[in-house]
């Protein structure tokens, strides 16, 4: 079991996710709906999350007349949990930075679920050119030692495998134009 999995088990996934939105935005404020929103994480759950952070002094909050602004708060505390908790790019995620700035990727999609040392991906896109994926697929290759099988596809291909069974299963759009 690696140090992610481990500490998935132990906090709650929301509270980490919650967690290293602040650390990755250490310098910016939010409203509760703006947190909500980007993490996707439920408004009254962040409401909830959010005063256990105030408690702890992981996050502080600055009221504007009857408005309320949260930003990380930067102390010892924080910084120590920041180098347990915040969560460091990962093979696929590399790949799929990379990989959304070539001007044709439409959409990236992950089939099934990363594993340790692969993950299926499916890009979408119009007259693709497949040279530049199989270039940052090596370069993910070379750097992380994770394999990425990738597959390229239009739209109308992909849907005419969808509705033939070809790719049962999970899927994770990773990336949307």
């Amino acid at each position: 079991m690696d140090s992610k999995e481990l500490l998935e088990k132990l906090f709650d996934e929301k509270k980490l996710k919650l967690m290293n939105f602040f650390f990755d935005n250490p310098e910016d404020q939010f409203y509760l709906r703006e947190i909500a929103k980007r993490t996707k994480i439920p408004l009254t759950t962040i409401f909830r999350l959010m005063g256990l952070l105030k408690e702890l002094e992981i996050v502080k909050e600055i009221k504007m007349k009857k408005f309320k602004l949260y930003e990380l708060n930067q102390n010892k505390n924080t910084k120590l949990l920041q180098d347990i908790v915040a969560h460091k790019k990962s093979a696929l995620m590399e790949f799929v930075e990379a990989a959304s700035l070539v001007d044709e990727v439409e959409k990236i999609i992950l089939h099934g679920k990363e594993e340790k040392g692969k993950a299926n991906v499916l890009l979408m896109g119009e007259h693709l050119d497949t040279t530049n994926i199989k270039n940052i697929v090596l370069d993910i290759k070379e750097r992380f030692n994770f394999s990425i099988i990738d597959l390229v596809l239009d739209q109308e291909q992909f849907n005419k495998m969808s509705e033939m069974g070809l790719f049962p299963g999970k899927r994770t759009i990773l990336f949307q134009k």
